[in-house]
């Protein structure tokens, strides 16, 4: 049997070593190999609930938007191998990891307001911790509706929750709201978010795994 060791699994000098060796130093890659316990069983719970939501749609195409490095998409893939996979995001470098991670996907990178995909090329679009950092949300929403043929997958912080779970640990305490991450350009609530969503899709399920908020919302017409 090989023995193979993630990122999260190192201890915390070597992982500081992979992201200077990788040239990543975002909020996703930091978060996605924290050493914290706490924090590594938060977002395994958060991976299993949406990997669930997806499985439940039984997508033959699936494309993940904003990819980040790719740690989604390598859990996806694996939870649904007769999946097509495809995936961007604006940052090049990020895109070359996803890439290395996912042999075999085609990631781009791209803005989410200017997708180079055709109109409904997917079945289902996922979209994971990336609204929130828009400074004008809706035309992204309006794209990843386009380019799917049936749903959409998002999720963003559940607000107040995400930050009162920081400050309380004492991270961004300079930032108002107290423990609001300074990336985010959206503070939504769950209520907040689904009526969000509602503006360009149905929603079909909002609920979440804190502290985030996950929604599963049908294309308009769609069956």
């Amino acid at each position: 049997m090989t023995n193979t060791r993630t990122t999260t699994q190192l201890p915390a000098r070597q992982r500081e070593n992979s992201r200077e060796g990788t040239g990543i130093d975002t909020s996703n890659y930091r978060k996605h190999t924290s050493g914290n316990p706490i924090q590594r069983r938060l977002i395994e719970r958060f991976h299993r609930t949406i990997a669930d939501r997806i499985a439940d749609l039984q997508p033959d195409t699936f494309l993940d938007a904003g990819c980040g490095e790719g740690f989604v998409a390598e859990l996806l893939r694996a939870r649904l191998p007769g999946t097509r996979f495809s995936g961007f995001d604006f940052n090049p470098a990020a895109v070359q990891l996803a890439a290395a991670k996912n042999p075999g996907v085609g990631f781009v990178t791209a803005s989410i307001y200017d997708l180079p995909y055709p109109d409904e090329s997917f079945d289902a679009v996922g979209c994971f911790e990336v609204l929130e950092h828009q400074a004008d949300p809706t035309p992204a929403l309006r794209e990843l509706a386009r380019v799917s043929s049936r749903a959409v997958v998002l999720s963003v912080p559940h607000e107040p929750f995400f930050s009162l779970a920081n400050a309380a640990r004492g991270k961004n305490l300079h930032v108002r709201p107290r423990g609001s991450d300074p990336d985010h350009r959206q503070i939504w609530s769950r209520a907040a978010f689904g009526a969000f969503v509602d503006q360009v899709l149905d929603v079909e399920w909002i609920g979440g795994s804190l502290p985030w908020t996950i929604c599963v919302a049908r294309k308009r017409g769609s069956s």
